[in-house]
C-alpha cells in the first residue's frame, strides 16, 4: 500500500521526553528534535576524527587528556539513564568510544611513553568517578530521563572548551592540536547540541522552563563567544607562525 514505509515509522523517535508525549506533539516537532539530535551527533563525531588526526599530526594535544573522564563519563552514563531504544543506546555507546579513541590517541601521540602508564590509570579512575558524581547528583535532581542534570552537565562540560582552546591558540603562539575543521565541527555541534532545547522550549515552555532561564541563556552565551571570537585569532596566530617559520 501507498507510504507503508513512512507509516512503519511512525513512532520511533530520539529521547522523546514523557511530559512532551503525554501532549500528543505533531511529528513534524518530533522529526525536528530528531534531526538537530543526528546532526549534533555527526558533528561531534567528526570534531573527534578530526581532533584525532590533528593530535597525531602534531604530537600534541591542545589541552589536558584528563578533561576526557568528564565527557566520557557524561556518554557512558546518560547512554544507560535518557535511552529507552538500542539505537539510542548504540549511538551514545558510539559517542563514547569515540572519546575513548581519542583519549588513546593523545596518550600515545601527546604523552612521553614513561608518562602513558600513569595517565591511563588517572584517566580510568576519573571517569569512574564522574560516573559515580552524575548517579549521585541525578539522584539529588531526578527528573523525566535525567534530562535536567543532562542539559546542566552536558553545558558546563562544553563551557571551557572554546576558552581553552583560545587560551593555547594566545599563550603558545601556535596552532599545534588544533584546526578549522575542528573548529567548524565543533561550534556546529555546540549550537545544535542548544538548538535541541531550545527547540523543546520553545515549543513546551512548561516541560522545559530551565532552558529559558537567565542562568541558561548566560551559559549559552558564554559556551558560544570564544568559539566565534576562535576563528580571527587562529587565522592571526597562524599567520604569524607561518612568518616565523619562514
Amino acid at each position: 500500500m501507498p507510504f507503508d514505509l513512512a507509516n512503519s515509522l511512525r513512532g520511533h523517535h530520539l529521547i522523546v521526553q514523557p511530559s512532551d508525549l503525554a501532549l500528543n506533539p505533531p511529528e513534524s516537532y518530533l522529526y525536528t528534535q530528531d534531526g538537530l539530535i543526528i546532526s549534533c551527533g555527526v558533528l561531534y563525531v567528526l570534531c573527534y576524527l578530526f581532533y584525532m588526526i590533528r593530535t597525531y599530526k602534531d604530537r600534541f594535544l591542545a589541552g589536558h587528556v584528563e578533561y576526557l573522564c568528564g565527557t566520557m563519563a557524561y556518554e557512558i552514563y546518560y547512554a544507560f539513564t535518557t535511552t529507552s531504544t538500542n539505537f539510542e543506546l548504540y549511538c551514545f555507546l558510539a559517542w563514547f568510544l569515540f572519546d575513548a579513541c581519542f583519549a588513546a590517541v593523545a596518550i600515545t601521540s601527546a604523552y612521553p611513553r614513561e608518562q602513558r602508564t600513569a595517565v591511563t590509570t588517572r584517566m580510568v579512575i576519573g571517569v569512574s568517578l564522574g560516573v559515580a558524581f552524575l548517579h549521585w547528583l541525578c539522584q539529588v535532581y531526578p527528573d523525566e530521563r535525567q534530562q535536567l542534570t543532562g542539559y546542566w552537565t552536558g553545558a558546563l562540560l562544553e563551557l571551557p572548551i572554546g576558552w581553552g582552546a583560545l587560551y593555547y591558540l594566545v599563550q603558545r603562539g601556535d596552532t599545534k592540536g588544533q584546526s578549522l575543521e575542528i573548529w567548524m565541527t565543533r561550534i556546529l555541534g555546540c549550537i545544535l547540541a542548544f538548538a535541541v532545547f531550545i527547540w523543546r522550549y520553545v515549543n513546551v515552555p512548561q516541560n522545559w522552563e530551565y532552558v529559558g532561564s537567565w542562568s541558561s541563556i548566560a551559559t549559552i552565551f558564554l559556551t558560544l563567544l570564544p568559539e566565534f571570537i576562535h576563528p580571527f585569532v587562529y587565522l592571526r596566530v597562524y599567520k604569524n607562525d607561518k612568518t616565523k617559520t619562514a
